[in-house]
């Protein structure tokens, strides 16, 4: 739900509103939807059950839900949130880095992008730095996804108290999404023929990299929250969160 809702939509909002270029085109939001999240989506069909579920009082369904809104702001409003600024930052590294443009250049740019000559560039370099931005952010919604699918294996225990590699709780189909994942980006990003179709481009190989400490990052904020839930149940965070 992270990247297949909330990091989509915060794309199309800064281009809309406030004219930022595209950073996910539309084609990558359906691949992500239909092929990236599905692997990881079915390993988690797969889990074992909490180890420490038999220790807690049993639900109250007229109260506790299974999908409430603690729920969905655990997905949108703390992981969502840190995937969608995560993507981005990488996004305007890129632009910067390789286009020279600032974030300053990018907001508010509107048509000025597509009408060539901006800040120097011709309409044939701006489309294909673009095109290359969409695919680095693409990219690193798939690495971020890898964190949030290891963080959200549970809702309050450690991923050390349920371990995915080893013991009762052991899931290895988890870490077969990790290449799964990474052949789609390498069709669609790699294939002459899907470059030219759906206008996707080649990813320069440092970007294979900065996601992963976002990612490692995502990991540990949710660690972070699960601490908190399991030794102060009291407390406004545990309230909100769990």
């Amino acid at each position: 739900m992270p990247a297949g809702s909330f990091s989509e939509l915060i794309p199309m909002l800064l281009n809309m509103l406030l004219g930022v270029p595209l950073p996910l085109s539309v084609i990558f939001m359906i691949i992500i939807c239909m092929f990236t999240d599905i692997w990881a989506s079915i390993s988690l069909m797969y889990e074992s059950s909490e180890s420490d579920i038999m220790l807690r009082a049993p639900r109250n369904p007229k109260r506790e839900h299974l999908v409430d809104l603690k729920f969905f702001g655990q997905a949108f409003g703390f992981i969502g949130i840190l995937e969608a600024v995560s993507a981005h930052i990488i996004f305007f590294v890129f632009m910067y880095w390789h286009g020279g443009f600032t974030p300053g250049d990018l907001f508010l740019a509107f048509n000025k992008w597509t009408l060539g000559d901006f800040h120097g560039k011709d309409q044939a370099t701006l489309n294909l730095l673009l095109r290359t931005g969409q695919s680095i952010y693409f990219l690193t919604l798939v690495i971020l996804q890898w964190g949030n699918m290891f963080a959200t294996r549970t809702r309050r225990l450690s991923v050390f108290q349920q371990n995915p590699l080893w013991g009762p709780t052991r899931n290895l189909r988890l870490l077969a999404a990790i290449p799964f994942t990474l052949g789609v980006v390498f069709l669609f990003c790699y294939v002459g023929w899907f470059n030219r179709i759906f206008g996707t481009a080649h990813i320069p190989l440092p970007f294979f990299f900065i996601p992963i400490p976002f990612a490692l990052f995502i990991l540990c904020m949710d660690e972070l929250r699960k601490l908190v839930v399991r030794t102060r149940p009291s407390s406004i965070v545990a309230r909100i969160a769990w």
